[in-house]
């Protein structure tokens, strides 16, 4: 999957939470710092503010949680909260939006299926990169 620039989270932010463009920069850059490259971060290292914005964009799709419970020695269950970045979510808003800029202008969009894509590639696309042993 492609990587999410700044600009592109930052306009879904600014449509989805209906914030100024400038909060919505502001909202996208705390997003990014934190995610880094990562699709999974530990609830346990957000502060107060950071786990609100991370509230709100979870009601808008762009976040997610997940728990799991690891058992600890003495016997009690320890719950982990994990966020997840919705990555699809954000790329989806943005491809509707590219769809209905063409089509406005008499023009189709193709589907997008990442199958077609790779399916297309020619057989030595993927032994590009393999080892061979002497």
């Amino acid at each position: 999957m492609p990587l999410i620039t700044l600009s592109v989270l930052s306009k879904t932010i600014q449509s989805r939470l209906n914030v100024t463009d400038k909060k919505a920069r502001q909202y996208a850059e705390t997003i990014m710092e934190i995610f880094g490259y990562d699709d999974c971060v530990i609830d346990n290292m957000l502060d107060h503010s950071d786990r609100r914005l991370f509230y709100r964009l979870e009601a808008e799709g762009i976040l997610n949680t997940r728990r799991d419970e690891a058992l600890l020695s003495d016997g009690t269950n320890w719950r982990i909260r994990y966020w997840v970045f919705q990555k699809e979510s954000v790329f989806s808003s943005e491809l509707k939006k590219k769809s209905r800029n063409i089509r406005t202008k008499n023009k189709t969009v193709p589907s997008y299926s990442f199958h077609k894509i790779y399916s297309s590639l020619p057989e030595t696309a993927w032994t590009t990169r393999k080892t061979h042993l002497i």
